[in-house]
């Protein structure tokens, strides 16, 4: 995948929609739980299963390998800290979705002939909506949606090994930092949000930290 080649998408584009496969899990209300609640309980299923043999059945070594590191040590806070960055200081949103362990969804762009396996959030509206993560022609990705449109922070963990990363904001991408192997910064791209970006990136950094 040449995500640095990736499709530029307009605010009025077409909006993600998925097809129900397995249900699981139940809605939680935001009345009744805490605000990062449904994040919460997808980061733990992530870890319970970082593999991903629901809907990860395709990607590479070199990403699995790279994914399963990151989802370790990745936590609830890491997406709630980059949804604040964007504005949305009130993650409570993310209660509205049920946890799926498997579904179909449009992503990462719309229509049918990117349908794919997902796991995480959707609304009411089939909609992708919370954090989710689904392989991308070998790759890893997991990101935060609302309402089926890019929404904070999206991780890739590449076939070719290294990071790629991305900020946005109701669809919108804010900024890009592509990671070599090693962490390092290989590539970047403002479009408004970079330099606040980059001074958050060593959280995203850190996931990626091998501990002993």
């Amino acid at each position: 995948m040449d995500l640095q080649c990736e499709k530029q998408q307009t605010e009025d584009e077409e909006t993600q929609t998925t097809t129900e496969c397995s249900p699981v899990g139940q809605s939680l209300g935001s009345s009744s739980l805490g605000g990062t609640a449904m994040l919460e309980k997808t980061v733990a299923a992530f870890k319970s299963d970082p593999s991903g043999l629901h809907n990860l059945p395709n990607l590479h070594q070199v990403a699995l390998k790279s994914y399963e590191v990151f989802c370790r040590h990745r936590t609830a806070d890491l997406h709630t800290t980059f949804l604040a960055l964007v504005g949305d200081q009130d993650p409570s949103w993310c209660n509205d979705a049920v946890y799926m362990s498997a579904f179909k969804a449009s992503v990462p762009f719309p229509g049918k002939k990117d349908e794919r396996m997902v796991s995480g959030g959707a609304n009411n509206s089939k909609q992708v909506h919370g954090l989710v993560r689904y392989e991308y022609k070998g790759n890893a990705i997991e990101e935060c949606r609302k309402d089926g449109k890019e929404h904070g922070l999206r991780v890739v963990c590449l076939q070719v090994g290294g990071v790629y990363l991305r900020m946005h904001k109701n669809g919108k991408r804010l900024a890009q930092i592509v990671l070599n192997a090693d962490l390092s910064v290989q590539s970047s791209i403002d479009d408004g949000g970079l330099k606040i970006f980059q001074q958050h990136l060593h959280l995203i950094q850190d996931c990626f930290a091998i501990r002993a």
